[in-house]
């Protein structure tokens, strides 16, 4: 187990001052320890309330937990259960990759990896139970994917050797256990692996940035925990179908997080973290959204920057921005938001079940989920507090990288169909079978995927492995999402450049290109799956074969 004191700093937050009354009682909690459903209710955590942003937004930099690590060999990875101090006062079992480079510790470390390097890792599993760990992004030969198949018992090894082909950006790695996945990643299993390219270094030295400093990996996720602090993860049957939601709001695992900020560029690298949830991400002062500017996505930089003020982000999705703090003055604070939205759930191209709107099933839902926080809420994530200092105007440059669009005449049309079938969601009517081979395409072939939602369901962040995709129109987009396509083809900015993972809401179809060119030998199985963690556990995953 990992001493308290090891990791203390790594949480960032102050000692309880709750002097008196159960534990229960400071955490809002009812004595069972089980969490309450219905209307949200304040409590010292709640994510709603500004003034309880309070506590200090851990930043990554040297080694110990998600310490920067210039992979410079082959590393031994060892996957353990571990303690962690999430919650002031409190401890949870947590689950963490360990490894050591040049006799320096690192616990979930940020992977940072020249494009065209090697990579090369064992993983020894001290877990009790089966892990696999995916490299969510990166191209790569099936065996070294992190397939389902893949997945080694405890006290098993697996050997990970590959070259890292993908361009620079932000990338990042999870467990991919067979029908753990959920549960592993919620306790801890996750980290970024970020790839560096002379695009990268060329923006980082035009706006003056630094990792760690100017340039913050920022992950998101939601956690419920029970009456002692500890992380809870139950759900019942209809959260295993509609996905687990927490109702404390995470930032690089500190609760009410806040980083101070002088009036300059920043860029924040956004992972959406979460098993199920979906952010609708602002920055707002007061009552006012500011502008920011999106340079990046799943797959690295896009062309040029886009100046939005909103923008969706699905499990598994990454969001790379400049936000310039500047349009705050010191003293003033400016909160990363999830505005409002509709969910959607249980709604298909006819509004809903029974005449019922969105919203309003949305409701009918939240009381049936154990968490306070209903899909769809608004809350906030982090606080930038505004100090004194130089003020600095960043100058964008006008082209950031080149991104090629996939050649698509006479490419392929291939339908994808997401429904529901026996209380579980499905994939052309399948649910995963760990020897079925759901399709063949050819290797270096192109196809146009039309993946579709048009049942009564909610909305699935998908996501395929081994390839990179380009997101070419979204097709009967809810009124939320429409407001914000002004990319052409219906599309946001959430879906320029290439993508790996892509929502797709209720009644919409997106269509993407998808390049099958590589020079892996042989066949080649991956998965495509919905990155809700509990569809994924559930079964809505599929193989398909890329035939040599």
């Amino acid at each position: 187990m990992l001493q308290r004191r090891q990791l203390f700093q790594f949480a960032g937050v102050a000692t309880v001052a709750a002097a008196g009354g159960a534990a229960w009682m400071y955490y809002g909690l009812p004595r069972s320890g089980a969490l309450a459903g219905g209307p949200f209710r304040h409590y010292p955590f709640d994510p709603v309330a500004a003034e309880n942003f309070q506590q200090k937004l851990f930043i990554p930099v040297g080694s110990g937990p998600f310490g920067v690590l210039d992979v410079a060999g082959p590393l031994k990875i060892r996957t353990t259960a571990a303690s962690f101090p999430l919650l002031p006062g409190r401890e949870s079992p947590f689950l963490l990759y360990q490894t050591e480079q040049a006799g320096k510790a690192y616990q979930n470390p940020i992977l940072r990896i020249e494009s065209g390097a090697r990579f090369t890792a064992s993983l020894d599993n001290a877990l009790e139970e089966p892990t696999i760990i995916h490299w969510h992004g990166l191209h790569t030969p099936a065996a070294m994917d992190g397939h389902p198949a893949s997945t080694i018992g405890p006290g098993g090894r697996y050997a990970y050797d590959f070259k890292v082909s993908n361009r620079g950006g932000t990338y990042w790695y999870h467990t991919h256990a067979h029908e753990l996945t959920a549960e592993q990643a919620y306790h801890g299993l996750a980290s970024f692996f970020l790839v560096d390219d002379d695009d990268q270094r060329r923006l980082s030295k035009s706006l003056d940035l630094q990792l760690g400093v100017t340039d913050l990996p920022l992950v998101i996720q939601d956690k419920q925990f029970d009456a002692q602090g500890k992380l809870l993860y139950k759900p019942d049957a209809h959260e295993a179908m509609m996905g687990w939601l927490g109702d404390i709001v995470l930032a690089n695992l500190t609760p009410n997080a806040v980083q101070a900020v002088t009036p300059r560029t920043y860029r924040l690298r956004l992972l959406n973290g979460s098993n199920a949830r979906i952010y609708r991400l602002a920055f707002v002062k007061g009552k006012t959204t500011l502008d920011f500017t999106v340079i990046g996505t799943d797959g690295g930089l896009i062309e040029r920057p886009e100046t939005v003020s909103e923008a969706f982000l699905a499990p598994g999705e990454r969001l790379d921005v400049l936000f310039d703090a500047g349009q705050a003055q010191p003293g003033e604070d400016i909160f990363l938001r999830s505005l409002a939205f509709d969910a959607m759930e249980n709604e298909g191209p006819a509004g809903g079940m029974g005449g019922m709107g969105g919203m309003g099933m949305g409701r009918m839902m939240a009381s049936m989920s154990s968490s306070r926080l209903p899909l769809g809420a608004e809350f906030n994530v982090l606080k930038l507090s505004v100090t004194a200092g130089e003020r600095v105007v960043a100058k964008l440059p006008a082209t950031l990288s080149q991104v090629k669009p996939i050649p698509t005449t006479g490419a392929a049309q291939r339908k994808i169909e997401l429904s529901m079938g026996q209380m579980r969601f499905l994939i052309n009517g399948r649910t995963f079978r760990m020897d079925e081979i759901a399709f063949d395409v050819k290797r270096g072939a192109v196809e146009i995927w039309n993946i579709s939602n048009p049942t009564l369901g909610m909305p699935h962040p998908m996501h395929i492995h081994g390839f990179s995709f380009q997101v070419l129109e979204r097709i009967g987009s809810p009124p939320q999402v429409a407001a914000t396509a002004r990319f052409g083809q219906g599309r946001t900015v959430s879906d320029l450049g290439w993508k790996d993972t892509v929502l797709v809401w209720p009644g919409e179809t997106v269509r993407v290109a998808i390049d099958f060119a590589h020079d892996y030998p042989g066949d080649q199985i991956y998965v495509f799956h919905c990155h809700n963690l509990e569809h994924e556990d559930g079964g809505m995953m599929i193989n398909f074969r890329v035939q040599a």
